[in-house]
């Protein structure tokens, strides 16, 4: 899946009316099970160390979700994350 900056960006590259783009951004599933999702998938059990989660994390960014997203997600990991 993708976030939400990522989707707005489709909607404006495909040159969709901006009133439409509300109900759209509606319509997204919760990102949060979307990052835990993508997460479990490309982990596939494994414990991962700090550079597989900033590939991960960067990977989460492209893909248009928010660190204030993202952080959460790992932690829920159990990788503290601060920052």
């Amino acid at each position: 899946g993708y976030g939400a900056a990522r989707i707005r960006q489709m909607l404006y590259e495909k040159k969709i009316p901006r009133e439409l783009w509300d109900d759209a951004l509606s319509q997204l599933p919760d990102s949060a099970g979307a990052i835990d999702r993508f997460l479990q998938k490309k982990l596939s059990g494994r414990t991962p160390d700090r550079a597989l989660l900033k590939k991960l994390s960067d990977a989460l960014l492209r893909r248009g979700f928010s660190w204030s997203d993202i952080r959460p997600a790992l932690n829920r990991l159990g990788e503290e994350i601060d920052e």
